[in-house]
């Protein structure tokens, strides 16, 4: 054991020499310490491209002709100063809603329909393990699900109020 302490010190001591002599070795001095630096604007850009140090990618933008001022282009859409008093906002959030609300009561009918087979034991065989649980129990599932599809509603429901107080016609909802 002893014989490991030697050769383990001398690679140490090498290690420590050759850092510290990489350490103090000077460093070039930059070249421009004393020259002041220089800030360039928009007024020597001119000097600068006559000189060929600035270079520009592609052909240079020409002056386009005058043309008389032409009419504004009227959109075919209306524009609304707020999404809220834009009927298309709410027919799109309520069609989303509408989407989420039917997968939701899909999941709660399952989860029904599971409880009314297994009544009449009619089950799956096991527990889906690659599956989320949505309850402990089948009774507690349920109410889960019955939670989420309220939360549904009652998003449609704030929706139509909002659409309501923004005058906006209950049929958009609808379609």
């Amino acid at each position: 054991m002893k014989k490991l302490y030697f050769p383990i010190a001398a690679v140490v001591a090498i290690f420590l020499a050759s850092s510290s002599q990489a350490a103090e070795k000077p460093r070039p001095a930059p070249d421009n310490q004393n020259q002041p630096k220089k800030v360039w604007t928009n007024d020597d850009m001119n000097q600068l491209r006559a000189r060929g140090l600035i270079s520009i990618e592609g052909e240079e933008p020409t002056k386009p002709a005058a043309q008389p001022p032409t009419a504004p282009v009227e959109t075919t859409f209306p524009v609304y100063e707020s999404r809220l008093d834009d009927p298309t906002w709410y027919a799109d959030k309520a069609a989303d809603l509408r989407a989420e609300l039917d997968r939701r009561e899909e999941a709660l009918n399952e989860q029904l329909k599971a409880i009314a087979l297994a009544v009449d034991r009619v089950t799956q065989p096991g527990v889906s393990l690659n599956q989320p649980s949505v309850g402990v129990t089948p009774e507690a599932g349920v109410q889960v699900l019955q939670g989420r599809v309220q939360e549904v509603q009652d998003q449609l429901d704030e929706l139509s109020d909002l659409a309501r107080q923004h005058d906006i016609m209950p049929g958009v909802l609808r379609s």
